[in-house]
């Protein structure tokens, strides 16, 4: 099933005498938008009116481009459920079949900042910032799917209802110490996957036992001991700064007295970071449980996991503009968080596609970002017309 035609059975909400222009026609003018590098429904209404024309071929367009009143609407009006099915129905069954061995899917949240509202004169009119959790492949840089939820507390209850929309059989799931529960290691191992969870304060008890444990110190007799694998990674250098990174990984839990209350527990790790910044040195240690008996493919789930930060939200914030999208204009409450959450979901699906896709066109520049993929776009018809054939 194509994007276009997941598009089109979404529910349209409005009333039949109101419409005139088709809810897949709306939504394609969106994505149009974003694919030219587009900010605000001002800027997707008049791309749209300049391609009209040309649009022609791929969209209905009874009535003309619709106004960006008429795109905010709907926006505000299409469950965002819906949205969600979409964008882990079309990723799936583009980019499935290419998901390595051991893929790592990496689970985050993202606060969409300017999506609050605050009505001094009346606070039930008042509402938070929208907030998104995201399933982010770590090596191909694809989004597979994301709930929405009122606030960052309520992901440990948004992480389950995202596993349900995600296939990870056989690959490894990385979730930061908010969502290390233990309903959501049994969930993940029931879909046949494994998984990796940071450990904090949440979590106080094991996390004691596994601080007080590395604390000791690891020589050989111990780490024989208690089967501690480690791994020390090879020294980075960036903006200044050096950095060495030591994993180990214990693989012998008789000691934990939690190790039966989480399910196929294999392994409890610490990474120690030692960096040097202008002359200033500094280490970090970090804690973490596996179902991994493996210190590499634990190591490379811990590091691979920051890349939905630097490779997904990153994104949605710089080239995007998710956090300063002018849906902060928007003076209803309700509609602000509706319209921000919808929009994340549709950067979310340009984002793949562009990921996905080599733009036919002869230029000395190689391994063109999203930026200037959008470029392209905006600027080449064949580049347009070639992206619109792969939806």
């Amino acid at each position: 099933m194509t994007l276009k035609e997941s598009l089109m059975t979404i529910k349209d909400f409005r009333i039949d005498r109101c419409k005139k222009h088709n809810l897949c026609d709306i939504l394609m003018i969106v994505l149009i938008g974003y694919l030219t590098g587009c900010k605000d429904f001002e800027e997707i209404h008049f791309t749209a009116e300049i391609w009209e024309e040309r649009l022609k071929k791929y969209l209905v367009l009874p009535n003309g481009i619709p106004s960006a009143d008429t795109i905010l609407r709907v926006l505000a009006g299409i469950d965002g459920k819906e949205l969600e099915r979409v964008l882990a129905v079309y990723a799936w069954e583009t980019f499935g079949s290419q998901i390595p061995e051991k893929e790592i899917i990496a689970i985050d949240g993202k606060t969409i900042k300017r999506s609050a509202y605050t009505n001094h004169n009346d606070e039930s009119k008042s509402h938070k910032a929208a907030h998104v959790v995201s399933a982010f492949a770590s090596s191909m840089e694809i989004c597979f799917g994301q709930v929405k939820t009122e606030e960052k507390s309520n992901e440990i209850t948004a992480i389950p209802e995202l596993l349900d929309l995600l296939e990870i059989k056989g690959l490894i799931v990385t979730i930061d110490a908010m969502g290390c529960q233990k309903k959501i290691a049994e969930k993940i191992i029931e879909k046949k996957a494994d998984y990796l969870f940071s450990l904090k304060g949440n979590q106080e008890k094991i996390h004691e036992d596994v601080k007080d444990f590395f604390n000791h110190e690891l020589d050989e007799k111990y780490r024989q001991r208690y089967k501690i694998q480690s791994l020390s990674c090879e020294v980075e250098k960036d903006h200044c700064r050096i950095e060495k990174r030591d994993y180990y990984l214990c693989t012998n839990l008789k000691w934990l007295a939690e190790k039966d209350e989480w399910k196929n527990l294999g392994a409890v790790g610490m990474v120690r970071s030692h960096r040097m910044t202008n002359g200033s040195e500094s280490t970090e240690f970090r804690y973490f449980i596996t179902s991994l008996k493996d210190v590499r493919l634990a190591a490379k789930a811990m590091r691979s996991h920051w890349s939905i930060e630097n490779n997904l939200h990153w994104v949605l914030d710089t080239v995007f503009d998710e956090d300063y999208c002018r849906v902060r204009k928007i003076h209803n409450a309700s509609w602000r968080c509706v319209v921000a959450q919808n929009l994340n979901i549709i950067r979310k699906l340009v984002m793949n596609l562009l990921k996905g896709i080599e733009l036919l066109v002869s230029t000395k520049k190689k391994n063109l970002t999203i930026g200037n993929k959008q470029t392209l776009c905006s600027q080449n018809e064949k580049c347009l017309l070639y992206a619109l054939q792969q939806l």
